[in-house]
């Protein structure tokens, strides 16, 4: 995982937007904390935060509730109740920072982003509209204009993560180090234009579609279903159905956008991580 350098500067990234949060902490942990890992630590753990209260079952495909209910029964009957412990912790608040990490690598890796939305804010799904116009897909502006126009980057791309009390939002690229200064302005230059004019309302409406388009093409997976039905229940604690997400996606407004923009799109808010090639 550490010879990723792509996955080291998202890593990094995390780290930043998050401070000594779980969030900020990687998923497969660190040399120190594995190796000080034991059995009865992890245990403890598993009887302590996997209780019957803080379980969400969900299940899809060609099942019936009564069997679902029937089997999660027999897989969890021995599942004892928890002690009350919370395991949610608050967010604190966020500082932007820039990291550099140099490593005998061949290209340059840039995460520019801040902290951003949770998934109950209400501008949600406008600024999933503004990071699919940005960053999503080789027809987005990042790519039309700094991959495709100049030639500065192998790929690029915005990426956004919504979390039920917090969330967080950025640009990646992959480039020659030499013009990683370049690319940076030109990323900034499409941030302040998205913040400053307002996008058409055609650019609105195929980026609804390109979304709409991803949301029905994952509903063909059990998994995607499966894993839909347990997010709703866990971030809203009730099932949202596919109109409904659609209806929210359809009513969103250029001008909308734009605001989420100027809110978000401030260079001073965001952090920056850099790998970089040996000299």
């Amino acid at each position: 995982y550490a010879d990723v350098p792509e996955d080291m500067a998202f890593e990094r990234f995390e780290r930043i937007v998050y401070a000594d949060h779980a969030f900020g902490h990687p998923i497969v942990g660190m040399p120190d904390t594995v190796s000080a890992l034991t059995r009865a630590d992890l245990f403890d753990f598993l009887n302590r935060r996997y209780t019957p209260e803080r379980i969400v079952v969900a299940a899809a495909g060609n099942l019936t509730h009564s069997s679902v209910v029937r089997a999660t029964d027999q897989a969890f009957e021995g599942l004892r109740s928890g002690n009350g412990i919370d395991a949610r912790e608050s967010v604190g608040p966020y500082r932007p920072r820039r990291v550099r990490v140099v490593r005998p690598i061949q290209q340059a890796h840039l995460v520019l982003g801040r902290r951003g939305l949770s998934v109950g804010d209400r501008q949600r799904a406008a600024l999933n509209v503004l990071n699919t116009i940005l960053g999503g897909g080789m027809s987005s502006r990042l790519n039309q204009n700094i991959r495709e126009k100049y030639g500065f980057c192998y790929n690029v791309s915005a990426f956004l993560n919504m979390h039920s009390d917090t969330g967080d939002f950025g640009i990646y690229m992959g480039t020659d180090a030499a013009h990683i200064d370049h690319a940076e302005r030109l990323i900034f230059q499409e941030c302040n234009s998205l913040a400053q004019r307002p996008v058409s309302a055609g650019t609105v409406r195929r980026a609804k579609n390109q979304i709409k388009g991803a949301i029905l093409l994952g509903m063909e997976s059990m998994n995607n279903r499966m894993a839909r039905l347990a997010r709703q229940e866990l971030f809203f604690g009730r099932h949202v159905t596919l109109d409904e997400g659609l209806e929210e996606l359809e009513a969103v407004l250029p001008g909308e956008v734009q605001a989420v923009a100027q809110a978000l799109f401030d260079p001073a808010q965001f952090s920056r991580v850099v790998v970089l090639p040996l000299a």
